[in-house]
């Protein structure tokens, strides 16, 4: 996991965000699979490409023009690279395609009914990209000042671990508010504590 998360923050800050020339006109660049590493290999940098590709001009009703502005790095992305994912419930990536994951992002045309330029969006199924064009169906508009501003906070402590972990605590644990009881939780095993 390590390999993968250094990989692609390297990438997508370095060659994405920090790039003055990424955000210009219609182009965007995206991290794409460019090779698997292997069901037990540790991912490298070279496992991803960014590319540089046009942004279609315009958007169908339904659609937004979201830029990218958080995306998360996850345990469970490492097994998304390889054909088998060794799960029923990820998908591989596929090879030089968009990689994807969770991420966040300031809308910037709309043509959906429930969502406004301006709005701050979140999706599971984040592709990798400066801009994107999503379906408004796949998104879920985030209100900021419920994390003081801290975006990020969406792919953490409030997004897919943070549920999860709350998820776990209610569900499994048996835990309820009031009572005598102590929990002990460790993150060292993964994002979730799995």
């Amino acid at each position: 996991m390590d390999f993968l998360l250094r990989s692609m923050v390297e990438l997508f800050y370095a060659e994405i965000l920090c790039n003055p020339y990424a955000n210009k006109a219609m182009i965007v660049r995206r991290v794409a699979l460019n090779s698997q590493p292997g069901k037990n290999d540790n991912p490298v940098a070279e496992n991803f490409r960014v590319e540089e590709v046009n942004l279609p001009d315009n958007i169908n009703e339904g659609q937004l023009q979201v830029r990218t502005l958080c995306l998360s790095v996850d345990p469970y992305m490492c097994c998304g690279m390889n054909e088998d994912t060794g799960s029923d419930y990820i998908t591989p990536w596929r090879l030089y395609q968009v990689v994807d994951g969770g991420g966040v992002g300031i809308i910037e045309e709309s043509k959906h009914t429930n969502f406004t330029k301006g709005d701050f969006v979140t999706s599971f199924y984040w592709p990798r990209r400066t801009k994107v064009i999503l379906d408004g169906k796949s998104l879920q508009m985030v209100d900021p000042q419920l994390v003081d501003g801290h975006l990020s906070y969406f792919l953490g402590a409030t997004g897919m671990p943070g549920l999860t972990s709350l998820i776990g605590i209610q569900e499994k644990d048996h835990i309820t508010a009031g009572s005598n009881q102590t929990m002990v939780t460790s993150g060292a095993a993964g994002a979730c504590g799995s």
